[in-house]
This record gives structure tokens, C-alpha cells and sequence, in this order.
């Protein structure tokens, strides 16, 4: 889901998936639940569970949470910051910096660079959620990434983190986490809503007139 390969909307057979991972429904059947609690599979009386559609309320949403609590937690890391921390970090960049793609390498660069800032913070829940947001909001840009001609428009943004955290700018990097934040809240949401009248169009592209 996260990486694409399954469609919103998609039917998710429980069937199919314990044969494929080799697995008896009951794992499949609790990994589930555990996906519809984080928003990422909807559930159906008597119809059994798909992939969520991606919406602009949920992007929002998501992204409300994400504003309101990732400043705080990275203000809070950024005193605890150690030499191995930034090393971590600038490595992180050089390889989102190096991906022009937005590949797999990319998002897993980016989730390994916003983990090592936060997690000096030592608010092990907060982070468990910070990290759980990320992973919600990870397939909604990388929708929005096939709109895009290049990674780097993405990328920006975190070498004015690194910056700030190099300094030690508790206050700076909390505010370049928000202001990052923000701009990726925007553009995906003025892409899903461009997007939406498109969609429209092909879903009743094969209705009778």
C-alpha cells in the first residue's frame, strides 16, 4: 500500500494473502485490524476489506496531527543530538539527494532521517505516532511523486533541518520541520484536487449516457 502496489479501492482477499505469505488467516486477519486502525485498509460488512481510497479530508487530517506534534518532538531532540546522529542525517540526504526517482531508496533515505532527529527526543510514544503518521501520509506523496519531474522538489527542504540541527537551533529546526511540513501538506493536496475532477471523468467515461 505504501509503496503503490495496491490500488485505492483494491479488495483485500484474506484468502490470497495467507497463501501468498504462507500464513493461516489468522496473522492475515490481525494484521488487518491493525491497518484499519491506522487508516490505511477500510473494512465492509459482509464485502471484507480494501485498500483506502486517498482523500483530501484525510490528507488533512493526517497532516494537522503530523504540524501539531513533529515540531515539538524535533525541539525537543535537538539539544540530545550526538556527532553519529548528524552523521546519520547527512548520509540520509546524500542518498535522497542522489535519487532523482522518488524510488524505494528514497522514502526509506527520508523515514531514516526524520527517525534519527526524533528519536533524541526521548518520547518513545510520540515518536511511535510521529512514525506511524509518516507512514500514512507516504502513499499519498508518492501519488502526488508521478506529478513531479524530479525528487529534489521533495528535498530541499531537509538540508535547512540538517543546517539547523547542526547548529544546535532548537527553535529553527522545529520551525523548518513545520515550514516542511506545510509545503508538502500543500502541494499534495492541490494535486489530489486537481487530480479529482480528472478522476470523475474516467470513472464515468463507461456509464451509459
Amino acid at each position: 500500500m505504501l509503496a503503490g502496489r495496491l490500488a485505492a479501492g483494491e479488495r483485500l482477499s484474506q484468502e490470497a494473502l495467507a497463501e501468498r505469505f504462507s500464513v493461516s488467516r489468522v496473522p492475515i486477519r490481525d494484521a488487518l485490524r491493525l491497518l484499519q486502525a491506522e487508516g490505511l485498509v477500510v473494512g465492509h460488512p459482509r464485502l471484507g476489506t480494501s485498500v483506502a481510497e486517498l482523500s483530501t479530508a484525510d490528507l488533512e487530517d493526517l497532516y494537522d496531527m503530523r504540524l501539531a506534534l513533529e515540531p515539538a518532538v524535533a525541539r525537543l531532540a535537538t539539544p540530545r543530538l550526538r556527532a553519529a546522529d548528524l552523521a546519520t542525517m547527512r548520509r540520509c540526504l546524500d542518498v535522497m539527494n542522489s535519487s532523482g526517482d522518488l524510488s524505494a531508496e528514497w522514502f526509506s533515505a527520508h523515514a531514516e532521517f526524520h527517525h534519527a532527529l526524533n528519536v533524541r527526543s526521548n518520547r518513545e510514544r510520540m515518536c511511535a505516532l510521529v512514525d506511524s503518521l509518516r507512514g500514512q501520509t507516504e502513499r499519498y506523496v508518492r501519488v502526488y511523486r508521478f506529478a513531479l519531474e524530479r525528487a529534489d522538489e521533495l528535498g530541499p527542504e531537509h538540508e535547512l533541518i540538517y543546517s539547523a540541527a547542526k547548529s544546535g537551533d532548537a527553535d529553527a529546526v522545529a520551525s523548518e520541520v513545520y515550514d516542511h511540513l506545510a509545503l508538502v501538506h500543500d502541494r499534495v493536496l492541490a494535486y489530489l484536487r486537481a487530480r479529482r475532477p480528472e478522476q470523475e471523468r474516467a470513472d464515468g467515461a463507461g456509464e451509459p449516457a
